[in-house]
């Protein structure tokens, strides 16, 4: 998989604008270019009134967009260009719309902003469940920096070599240090054995890369998966989580949706989602 163009969604928000620079930094080292996306969602309720607004508040909004690029060029010295929609759709509709399963998405985020966002997810989460291609969360207030130490949590799942196609991508382009995280509620001797025989998978999947290790953590009676993937991401100080989010399967859906929302609005580190 060679992700060629970031898709970096923006509202102008400080938050959006951090992650623009953010992207850019990725795009240096990907060899890719950005699209800037911006979504002018209309009124249901006054589509004609809300219409006439929008073409007018475009005007302003590509003078804007027209300006970051041309920073984005002379600064990074990356291709930028934008891209302006108007409609009636929800934000994770359009910008899933607007990507193929060739691109990333990196998008920023504040964390919850109300109770409805703590029930849902937050606008972010929604991106993901819907997108087909990789999202990368950067919540609010990080920086770019080099990214050196890659956590991915993993679980004992075939599908997961369609996510290892895309790390490899990931190794190619950053050649981290990648330490695969397993979370499970108690150790058993069938556990042990399944454990060395996937480590053994990943190996020779990977090129029994130097710069791979693995983990496991027992959380005992807890249910709380994402608390204990937080803690480990700050005792380890790496520079990214990974975690997959599956297409297929209402019951992994469940788990595994579950498990992604609650790092969207926990995690203070970038969160990069792969679909499998």
């Amino acid at each position: 998989m060679i992700m060629k163009k970031i898709i970096c969604p923006t509202d102008f928000s400080s938050t959006a604008n951090n992650t623009i620079e953010y992207a850019a930094n990725l795009a240096q080292i990907m060899n890719a270019k950005i699209e800037l996306l911006n979504i002018e969602q209309l009124s249901p309720a006054a589509p004609i009134t809300s219409g006439i607004i929008a073409r007018e508040n475009n005007m302003s909004t590509a003078s804007t967009l027209k300006n970051v690029c041309r920073e984005v060029n002379r600064g990074f010295n990356i291709t930028c260009y934008y891209d302006i929609e108007t409609t009636s759709k929800t934000l994770e509709k359009a910008i899933r719309e607007n990507s193929s399963e060739d691109d990333i998405i990196v998008m920023g985020t504040n964390g919850i902003d109300d109770s409805y966002q703590y029930i849902f997810g937050t606008n972010t989460y929604h991106v993901i469940k819907k997108s087909k291609c990789p999202v990368l969360m950067v919540p609010e207030g990080i920086k770019y920096s080099p990214v050196n130490k890659i956590v991915f949590t993993w679980d004992y799942s075939k599908d997961h070599k369609t996510a290892f196609f895309q790390l490899k991508s990931l190794m190619e382009n950053f050649n981290p240090q990648i330490t695969f995280l397993h979370l499970s509620k108690q150790r058993t001797s069938f556990g042990d054995d399944v454990f060395l025989t996937l480590k053994r998978e990943v190996h020779n999947y990977l090129g029994n890369p130097n710069n791979v290790t693995f983990e496991r953590i027992y959380t005992g009676d807890s249910e709380d998966f994402s608390e204990a993937i937080d803690d480990y991401m700050d005792k380890s100080k790496a520079d990214m989580l990974v975690a997959t989010y599956y297409d297929r399967g209402p019951l992994r859906n469940i788990f595994h949706g579950s498990l992604i929302k609650d790092l969207t609005e926990i995690a203070r580190y970038p969160l990069l989602v792969l679909h499998v």
